[in-house]
């Protein structure tokens, strides 16, 4: 059958019930005949716009026999089209340019529909990807909204930016790269890095231990303003490390301790803090 499935419930009954009316026997004739009526039906109401009642008129006249005269599947691509059934209506009408081929009375008419129905099936698919894209946008907003909530409670702040920032600057320092796996509270390697947010930028300060003692201090700026707010990571399991990669230029930035997981945490941290601070 050529029944919509995705039309309203109301309708559906009313076109059975007209469909049905239709073929119930009040007609005494033959066959032949009755399909000529109801095709003819079918005609008229195209012309005068009337899909339901086409729709029911053609699944009346398929009732009658399997099989249909070539006209049947052109008048079914039409109203499948205007029903918004696009799959159903590029079968039919496929069906008819097969039968009837560059003879058929309706051969230009079908190759007019076919090229609609591909710009509409075009435009359904965009729609379903931006609706897709929209939903995603929530879920993820909502997401947003319930991770600053929880460090904000975690860190008995009011300011979701004040909460990220200390959230960071925690797990840098519970997860720094140290080369050797050296681990000593009074002689620390490797780097240490904390942030600060100010206005349009995060600003990182490292300190880096030297081989020969000491530590050198480097301060670099990173602008909100551009920049993809998701932060990416990379993992090097022979230099035992991981790296948070730089939000401008994708290359790596900030040197980890080899913990996937932890760098992970980090780069959305970082993510948050970028989309908070690009303004939610």
């Amino acid at each position: 059958m050529w029944m919509s499935r995705r039309l309203p419930l109301g309708r559906v009954l009313a076109t059975l019930m007209l469909s049905l009316s239709l073929v119930s026997g009040v007609w005494a004739l033959p066959k032949e005949i009755e399909l000529d009526r109801l095709m003819l039906g079918v005609e008229t109401a195209i012309s005068e716009q009337q899909w339901d009642k086409a729709n029911a008129r053609l699944i009346a006249a398929q009732a009658l026999d399997d099989e249909m005269p070539a006209v049947f599947y052109f008048y079914r691509g039409q109203v499948s089209s205007q029903l918004g059934e696009y799959a159903e209506a590029k079968q039919a009408l496929e069906r008819y340019l097969e039968r009837e081929g560059k003879d058929g009375s309706h051969y230009r008419a079908s190759l007019m529909l076919l090229n609609q129905l591909e710009e509409k099936e075009q435009k359904q698919a965009q729609e379903q990807i931006r609706s897709a894209s929209a939903t995603q946008l929530v879920l993820q907003d909502a997401a947003h909204t319930d991770y600053i909530e929880q460090l904000k409670t975690l860190y008995l702040v009011e300011s979701p930016q004040e909460a990220l920032e200390l959230h960071i600057n925690t797990l840098l320092s519970n997860h720094r790269y140290i080369p050797g796996r050296y681990r000593s509270d009074r002689k620390w390697m490797g780097s240490l890095y904390q942030i600060q947010t100010h206005r349009g930028e995060i600003a990182v300060l490292e300190k880096r231990a030297n081989p020969k003692g000491g530590y050198s201090l480097n301060q670099s700026q990173v602008s909100i303003y551009g920049v993809n707010p998701y932060v990416g990571v990379s993992c090097d399991s022979v230099g035992d490390q991981c790296w948070i990669k730089h939000p401008e230029t994708g290359k790596q930035w900030l040197e980890l301790e080899a913990n996937s997981k932890a760098a992970e945490s980090i780069a959305e941290a970082f993510s948050h803090l970028l989309r908070q601070m690009q303004g939610g």
